[in-house]
């Protein structure tokens, strides 16, 4: 049997403790248990096991039991600075009996000071529409609830809004940020609803988004927690935009990067409802390590 929703929450929670104490002994592991921080393979206790001084306040969770994955969103201290925590977990063992469920898997990506979207002062507590359990008949197969997310970025690849089944509220948090929908946005584009911000191109910038898993999806709740990388080839100065003018494309976006991404779709209805993201810019065409 897999570890049970309640299970998978608990060890985020005995994961993020351990973390804060810099002591990785504390945690039910797999002899195999594989690691990775921002892409790169790493002994379990090294990189952020190291600096992370504190939890945050803020704490997301999402869980698939019958994949033994759970995927988690949060603030945390890294010596005494803010930081933001995107983590997954996948357990092995059973949920009742004798034994119990170890973790064999831990990815995780942390979102540091110096990032171009980064306030995580805004983030306290997750938006309650996450945590609504949807009705029987506006649920969304987990496959259904994949190819949503799909059409997402396939959309800002094709700079095409129009294919994306979302909402015209839908709101976008990304690193805290308010980036869709936000009537204080300095950019005209983030006053735009998610689809026709994509629409005016201002996403041309982002040729390709590779590398598309979905470790994590809770179909009651119609969520999709998936990884993703956007590619920046940095050849994009400026755009015009239909009905804005000429637009100068920001610093980081013009120097070769690609953006790591773990990214939460809240799905009703067949609708994207709420988008949240932590992401950080690592080198130009780096590999998850869990290729």
């Amino acid at each position: 049997m897999s570890a049970s929703r309640e299970e998978l929450i608990g060890l985020v929670d005995r994961y993020l403790d351990a973390l804060a104490a810099h002591d990785p002994s504390r945690l039910p592991l797999a002899g195999s248990v594989k690691f990775t921080e921002n892409c790169q393979t790493l002994a379990l206790g090294k990189g952020l096991w190291a600096t992370c001084s504190g939890r945050g306040r803020y704490r997301h969770y999402v869980a698939e039991p019958a994949a033994g994955q759970v995927g988690f969103f949060g603030t945390i201290e890294e010596n005494g600075a803010p930081a933001m925590l995107a983590l997954r977990l996948k357990a092995e063992g059973p949920s009742t009996g004798s034994g119990r469920a170890v973790i064999s898997e831990v990815e995780t990506l942390v979102a540091r000071q110096g990032n171009p979207l980064f306030a995580p002062e805004n983030l306290t507590e997750p938006l309650p529409l996450f945590g609504e359990i949807v009705p029987p008949t506006e649920r969304s197969s987990r496959e259904e609830l994949v190819r949503i997310t799909d059409l997402y970025f396939d959309a800002i690849e094709r700079n095409d809004g129009s294919i994306i089944p979302v909402t015209k509220e839908c709101i976008r948090l990304e690193n805290g940020v308010h980036t869709a929908n936000n009537p204080q946005s300095p950019r005209p584009t983030g006053r735009m609803s998610v689809a026709d911000a994509i629409s005016t191109g201002i996403y041309t910038y982002i040729p390709e988004i590779r590398d598309r898993r979905y470790p994590v999806v809770d179909v009651e709740r119609g969520l999709c927690w998936g990884i993703v990388f956007f590619e920046h080839p940095g050849n994009v100065r400026s755009i015009e935009l239909p009905g804005i003018g000429r637009v100068e494309m920001a610093p980081f976006t013009q120097r070769p990067s690609s953006a790591m991404i773990a990214e939460l779709f809240k799905i009703r209805a067949g609708q994207i409802q709420i988008i949240e993201a932590v992401l950080e810019f690592l080198p130009y065409g780096i590999r998850s390590g869990w290729d």
